[in-house]
Parts: C-alpha cells; structure tokens; sequence
C-alpha cells in the first residue's frame, strides 16, 4: 500500500499566488497526497478559490479562523494530518513536478530517515528566478546554522514520527520558527536526514512576504534562536540587517537611521558577546558615516 503524504499550507489573503501554489501540489506525479490549508481568516477572495478548488478535488480540506500567526496555523493543520510523511508549502510558493515523488521515494524506503530537503530556488512575483538558495547537505556541521540557514523550508519533507518527537513549531516565534525546527532536527538526529540532489521546490520573494516585510524581527530571532540552542552568536545577522536596513532608508536622515538601528542593537543584546556588542556599534557608525 502506497503512503498518504499530508501538504499543509498556512494562508492569509494569498488570493494573488494561492491557486498556483495548490495546482503545484494537485499536479504532483505521487498522486496519494492530501492538502490542509490553514487560512488566518482571509478578506481577500483565497476563501472562494479554495471553495472552487476543493469542488473539484476532494483532497483538499481547509478551515478559515484567526491564528496567532503563522506558527500557530501550521501547527493547527499538523494537528489534522492522516499523512505519515509531511510537507510544507507556503500559500505563495511552488513544488517543482516530481518533488512529492522523490521524497517519498527516501523517506518510505527506508525507516531510518526522518527527513529530507534538496535544492531550492526564490522565484519573483512573476514566477521568474532569482537566484538559487544557498543549500548545504545534511553532512555539513551544525555550527554552520551560526552564519544563517542552509534549508529551503518548502523542499522539507518529514515523517509524522519526527514532528512527534520535535513537537510542535515554536509559536513565541513569529518568522524564523522553520528555521528553529531545522536546528531542533539537526541536533536531535542529524544522521537521519537526507538529501535530494534536485531543484525541489521555488520560494517566492516579494513585497508582502515575511521574509521581505519584517527583516528586523527575522534578524533578532535568528539570533535568539542560535543562542539558545548553539550558544554564542556571530555578528553577521546583525551586519546583514544593518546593510538592508540603511539601503532601504534612503529618505530618513542620519539620526533617524541612527535612532533605529540603536535600538535594535539593544534588543539584540541578550544575544551578543560584550565584544561582538561593542564591535556592531561601532560598525553602526561607519556604516552611517560611509551613507550619509
């Protein structure tokens, strides 16, 4: 008997992408899949496409309600599944065909894996390429998470037995709770993770989408996350807002600039090394001087 591969989906007025994020799933070759979309009680028409869609194909089921974020509305689904193998994809981004069919081909071969991820890529609006995500092999050292996340999160596939033993996702988190799962996995069974040599999934970048609107609270809890469970954190999540923040400022003057990225490097201190503290803010300034 083939295995039934439950897809969760969080949604909140994806109106625009959602369809097209459906039919990359509905389309799959592994055909033995259900959809659970979890809606945050969306205005737009998402409600109407997914009443037309699930008309047509009974594998989608859907529920709309307010969350407390989008944590919290994957959980809800994860909660729903009939699955044993589980994948995840955003309301706006897009399996790749054959991607259901290859994790399956790993994670149903054998008992030892928990897990598998492969090559990803961000997608604009369009649909176009941007650029490949920068994606290591399970076989990397966990300390690499330190410099950023090496995990396209929609080309994750997992069994019902690892989110099990992991829990459920960190709902204090508010963007950077895949990336803490990935973390939890690595440090809980690294060696039962596995890797597709293949572009999996596409990550759609674009002006409403958490990774693009909430940089600062993406950059903090990186951090947040690497301290608790690596210990010490390098200063490069900081470097790397303070570079997108100041090129995105271009009409605030310098103590506004200034103002801002204080303040941030005072919520970041719990983080941060005296040294590394130190250190930032006086990149701060050089990075204000070299702008403005």
């Amino acid at each position: 008997m083939s295995t039934l591969v439950s897809i969760v989906m969080p949604s909140f007025n994806q109106g625009i992408f959602i369809r097209e994020s459906i039919e990359s799933v509905l389309s799959q070759s592994y055909q033995k899949l259900e959809l659970i979309v979890a809606d945050g009680g969306s205005t737009d028409n998402t409600l109407e496409i997914l009443q037309e869609i699930q008309g047509t194909d009974k594998r989608v089921r859907w529920f709309s309600e307010a969350d407390k974020g989008p944590a919290n509305a994957l959980n809800k689904a994860l909660n729903q599944i009939r699955g044993t193998i589980i994948g995840w994809l955003n309301s706006d981004d897009l399996y790749t065909p054959g991607a259901v069919e290859r994790a399956v081909g790993i994670l149903s071969s054998s008992h030892h894996y928990l897990m598998v991820y492969g090559q990803g890529q961000h997608i604009n609006q369009q649909g176009k390429t941007i650029d490949l995500y920068p994606t290591l092999p399970p076989q990397t050292p966990i300390e690499q998470f330190r410099l950023g996340c090496f995990i396209c999160q929609p080309t994750v596939f997992f069994s019902r037995a690892m989110n099990i033993m992991l829990g459920p996702l960190d709902e204090h988190l508010k963007t950077a709770f895949d990336f803490d799962y990935w973390v939890r996995a690595f440090q809980g069974f690294q060696d039962r993770i596995a890797f597709i040599d293949h572009l999996q999934a596409s990550s759609r970048l674009h002006q409403n989408c958490i990774t693009q609107k909430m940089r600062r609270m993406i950059a903090l809890e990186g951090m947040q996350i690497i301290d608790k469970h690596l210990g010490w954190v390098l200063p490069n999540w900081f470097e790397t807002y303070v570079d997108e923040y100041l090129n995105s400022a271009v009409n605030l003057q310098k103590k506004e600039a200034n103002d801002h990225l204080q303040i941030t490097l005072k919520d970041a201190t719990p983080y941060l090394k005296e040294v590394t503290f130190f250190y930032l803010q006086t990149l701060i300034q050089k990075k204000l001087d070299a702008v403005y």
